[in-house]
């Protein structure tokens, strides 16, 4: 029996698709791999800290019931996981974690297939969301698996309904209900997963033959967030009452932080004036709306709502732009594609015009992103983990009462107790320091084991 015969065109294309899929993981790794060799940081440790003293139980059931007041269980739930099989180590947790972000790459192409139908704008957009150095903390930083685990289930909500209705089908039973499933556990993770209904919404009006019918799922989504929402914002235990995440609905906080989050994205110095955040933010609507692009429309707007649920918070790191970051990338694609179509319009031209695309983004983004690493130290990356590692690597004695007469650590924080009590999984072990003791000891009575910390050095006084 004869082998199938494959089109020449079609061993092209797969040719060309395993050529892009290699450079784009490489370009990843290239900028992401040194990420590998940074240590746990101090949020690291309360979060790390949190998950162990909780019962396994008590976390499976907090995701399960995402409307209830445990922040962010499925995260939670993450370093719970990895450190009962690896420990107090850090590296499976950064492997764990930059695995995750080529299963988003992977999410995000699939995601921009389904919208666009074009392999070519797929390769544009995945060589430009592999890396932004002031997102970088999403790969660099274990404390920001929220985001990353987020960005995860939003999107594979999105390409399971998306892909459903692009074969003009309704998503079923088990697809819908896989659909909730991922919504809830993006939930579990950060708070900018409320977008998702709206997301599917905009998919409905901008992208399809609008029928009422045809948002059953995305209304019924909306229904479900509303205790979540209500849960976040109302009562004692309520995200809000904390002041890192109080919302001042003002258009001067919106102005505020757009203007920081359009610098990050434009990779500024500065905070963009509001004349910028004018142009940039309207500019991309107006041009979606004179060229008609429905994928435009889309694009924009969802770079909008995903990023409004930290439009009106204090300050943020990039970090928080990651699922935005999508939208932004999708509208790049698309019109850097619409320009190539304009311009060279015979197919074997465009072809080879396309690689050439591809490898300027590619040279010049990537270029873009390191000058701005080097730029800065970055110290409140690299510093915060070494001031965790140099405690962490100094074998202190883990059965009796430690004090610590000063230490590198601030006094709105119980960093040193928690990798003690980690690394020696001793729940009760005593870590006492006289910066958050009052009153203060009169003596050492009691402390078989006694240290104190002076240019950046840890000194045992006793015994």
């Amino acid at each position: 029996m004869r082998a199938p015969v494959v089109p020449p065109e079609r061993l092209r294309g797969k040719l060309l698709a395993g050529l892009t899929a290699s450079l784009v993981v490489a370009y990843y790794f290239f900028f992401t791999a040194k990420s590998l060799g940074i240590f746990f940081d101090r949020d690291d440790m309360m979060n790390l800290y949190m998950a162990w003293t909780r019962p396994v139980s008590e976390l499976l059931l907090a995701n399960l019931l995402y409307w209830t007041d445990s922040a962010r269980p499925l995260g939670e739930l993450w370093y719970r996981a990895i450190f009962a099989l690896a420990g107090f180590h850090p590296q499976p947790f950064r492997v764990a974690l930059l695995a995750l972000g080529l299963v988003n790459i992977a999410l995000f192409a699939w995601f921009v297939k389904l919208v666009t139908d074009s392999p070519r704008i797929v390769a544009f957009a995945a060589i430009l969301f592999a890396f932004h150095t002031r997102l970088m903390e999403v790969w660099f930083r274990t404390a920001v698996i929220f985001d990353a685990l987020c960005f995860t289930f939003f999107y594979l909500a999105v390409c399971l309904y998306i892909s459903t209705r692009k074969r003009d089908q309704y998503p079923g039973i088990w697809r819908s209900a896989a659909i909730t499933a991922a919504f809830i556990l993006a939930l579990d993770a950060k708070e900018m997963a409320v977008a998702l209904p709206v997301a599917l919404l905009l998919y409905e009006l901008l992208l399809r033959d609008f029928l009422w019918r045809n948002i059953r799922l995305p209304a019924g989504l909306s229904l479900l967030a509303l205790p979540y929402i209500a849960m976040k914002t109302t009562g004692t235990h309520a995200l809000t009452s904390n002041p890192w995440y109080q919302q001042e609905y003002t258009f001067s906080r919106f102005l505020e932080r757009w203007s920081e989050y359009l610098g990050y994205l434009f990779i500024q110095p500065l905070q963009v004036s509001p004349t910028a955040v004018a142009a940039l933010l309207l500019g991309p609507l107006l041009l979606a709306g004179l060229l008609r692009s429905r994928q435009l429309l889309f694009a924009w707007t969802l770079l909008f709502i995903t990023t409004l649920p930290v439009a009106f918070l204090p300050s943020r790191g990039g970090f928080v732009l990651y699922i935005s970051w999508a939208g932004w990338v999708l509208y790049a694609a698309v019109l850097t594609d619409l320009v190539l179509k304009t311009t060279v319009r015979k197919p074997h031209p465009q072809t080879l015009a396309a690689a050439f695309v591809f490898v300027l983004l590619a040279w010049r983004f990537g270029k873009l992103n390191l000058h701005d690493q080097r730029l800065g130290n970055r110290e409140w990356l690299y510093g915060d983990a070494r001031d965790v590692e140099l405690f962490a690597s100094q074998n202190f004695p883990q059965d009796g009462p430690l004090l610590f007469l000063d230490d590198g650590f601030g006094t709105d924080e119980w960093t040193p107790l928690f990798i003690l009590r980690l690394q020696s999984k001793i729940a009760t072990l005593v870590v006492d320091r006289v910066k958050m003791m009052r009153p203060q000891p009169a003596t050492q009575d009691g402390y078989p084991y006694v240290f104190t910390y002076q240019n950046g050095v840890y000194r045992r006084l006793k015994p």
